[in-house]
């Protein structure tokens, strides 16, 4: 079986839960070489030692944190996990079996489980952010021209590809991770908050002809301690973040990608213009009902930033998306 390491980003806030999952990966049947904890400068380390775990201090960022040349870890794989996962003692062991059997270059683990959501939930993603089931025999989770995903109603099998994955727990092998050179997306940092980077880094890997897959019984939990989107759901200014970002995602991976032509930017900017009027209208129907009007002004000035930023020359400098 193809060896691994572990690379969990933290800020070391994360508590019990964190400590939780370091006792997981010492449970593991088939035990990682090496468990690296990147945490953010200026945070303390935490004040328990599970096992032989390392830290390693890098620049904070979600993107930072994980976006790295891992020059240290010499494994076959890497088992990217948040710091709020707790894993089943034969976890690694089934994302392992998966990449070897498929031929994959990541196994994501389904940890927000959208097809187990209530019918109510199902509505509110469906209004609020166009996510939809689908009965596809072929992928696990979709993306689509407009930037919105879209997953599997219901599974029959353990195993599915696909072509978007969660962040909080995949396996990869380590030479398809570099060789995405995925650093070139650390500009989802500069906002703040990196919403959609999950579909940002997966996604790019499905585009450049990676194969990417996901295990639904990969006994996998997010127990999410919310050490980092706590400070975004508490920021004022989070639907401009979002707003932004959703329009700068969708433009660097769906629109001009590098291998975009005339009509294929015709399609996706028509899809996205229908999902940002009515994402408009949802924000103006929620300013009134909340009345805050500052929510949608800052959807507003959200778009507007990201159609400025896309169109900057640091940003249209970037290595095309597709390579």
């Amino acid at each position: 079986m193809l060896s691994y390491s572990v690379a969990i980003r933290t800020l070391g806030t994360a508590g019990e839960v964190f400590r939780e999952e370091l006792l997981s990966l010492g449970r593991q049947t088939v035990p990682p070489e090496r468990v690296m904890i990147y945490i953010a400068e200026g945070f303390p380390r935490p004040d328990f030692q599970v096992g032989n775990e390392e830290y390693r201090w890098v620049r904070k960022g979600m993107m930072a944190q994980r976006m790295l040349p891992y020059d240290e870890i010499a494994s076959d794989c890497i088992l990217l996990l948040d710091d709020d996962v707790c894993l089943a003692p034969d976890s690694a062991e089934r994302l392992l079996s998966s990449l070897e059997e498929d031929g994959a270059d990541c196994v994501g683990a389904d940890v927000f489980r959208p097809q187990r959501m209530r019918p109510g939930a199902k509505m509110k993603a469906a209004v609020v952010n166009l996510v939809f089931p689908h009965c596809s025999r072929t992928w696990a989770f979709r993306m689509h021209r407009n930037g919105s995903f879209s997953y599997l109603a219901r599974p029959k099998r353990e195993y599915y590809r696909s072509q978007t994955c969660g962040g909080p727990c995949s396996m990869w092998r380590k030479d398809a991770f570099l060789r995405l050179h995925l650093e070139d997306e650390l500009w989802l940092d500069a906002l703040g908050f990196p919403y959609g980077e999950d579909a940002l880094v997966s996604y790019k890997l499905y585009r450049n002809g990676g194969r990417l897959g996901i295990r639904y019984d990969s006994g996998v939990e997010n127990r999410d301690a919310r050490s980092s989107s706590d400070r975004y759901r508490r920021d004022p200014d989070r639907f401009r973040i979002r707003s932004q970002a959703l329009l700068m995602v969708w433009w660097r991976s769906l629109y001009r990608n590098g291998t975009d032509t005339p009509c294929s930017r015709l399609l996706s900017g028509s899809a996205f213009a229908l999902k940002a009027c009515w994402l408009t209208i949802g924000m103006a129907v929620s300013a009134l009902v909340l009345l805050k009007p500052k929510v949608f002004s800052a959807h507003l000035r959200g778009l507007r930033d990201g159609w400025k930023t896309v169109h900057a020359d640091s940003f249209r400098a970037l290595r095309p998306y597709i390579f």
